[in-house]
């Protein structure tokens, strides 16, 4: 219970510095606010909409701190701009969440599982956290509460649809300069830095969308 009641606490005050009586002021600026990525291009060209991608992955602390807030931005932003999430694969504990992110989307199961899944790292611990030993087939055991087959989720993993997708989501992490998680790349032509805190890159990121729009 008492944990239960921190956590809440500490997501209520994430949530609460998102707001916009306590954003910071003032125009972003290239090269301090945010990068100019060379050649960048959209990840969707064909979209009429400016592209958030969030390069994240579950197993990271600073992305499972990030979450109330970027999903209470997410909800405000304007209707010709979305975001989509892009798990980073610096290191074979990034890898399995990959696989195991890109499994639950081709099942259907992210809107169920999302949250889910950073709660079980983080707080119950049902699954791998960061320094644990890989072990996909503990991961696909959680996926399977979900009204899929544990062996039919492992497979997904393995897949070479699911492979193609991770490889894709490295090129694209490289191709942004991505060096840590959370970060934010707006319609692939914007690094987004970090900031004053996590609440200064949101401002930064609805800059970079606003920009985009009027191009």
């Amino acid at each position: 219970m008492i944990k239960n009641l921190v956590v809440s606490a500490f997501v209520t005050a994430l949530v609460a510095a998102a707001s916009p009586a306590n954003a910071q002021s003032g125009e972003p600026v290239a090269g301090k606010d945010y990068l100019e990525i060379t050649n960048g291009t959209p990840p969707d060209p064909s979209s009429n909409q400016v592209v958030v991608e969030e390069f994240f992955n579950y197993i990271c602390p600073a992305c499972f701190g990030f979450e109330p807030l970027l999903v209470a931005w997410t909800a405000k932003l304007p209707p010709y701009a979305k975001l989509v999430h892009v798990p980073a694969t610096f290191r074979p504990d990034f890898i399995q969440y990959a696989r195991a992110y890109y499994a639950a989307e081709a099942l259907g199961l992210l809107d169920k599982t999302h949250a889910a899944v950073y709660e079980a790292i983080h707080v119950t611990h049902k699954i791998p956290a960061e320094g644990d030993k890989v072990d996909e087939d503990r991961i696909a055991g959680f996926y399977a509460g979900y009204g899929v087959d544990k062996a039919q989720f492992l497979n997904t993993m393995k897949s070479f649809g699911v492979d193609a997708k991770v490889k894709r989501a490295t090129e694209r992490m490289k191709r942004s300069q991505i060096t840590g998680t959370p970060s934010l790349v707006v319609n692939g032509r914007y690094l987004v830095l970090r900031g004053d805190s996590s609440q200064d890159m949101l401002r930064i990121a609805s800059y970079l969308i606003e920009k985009e729009h009027k191009k």
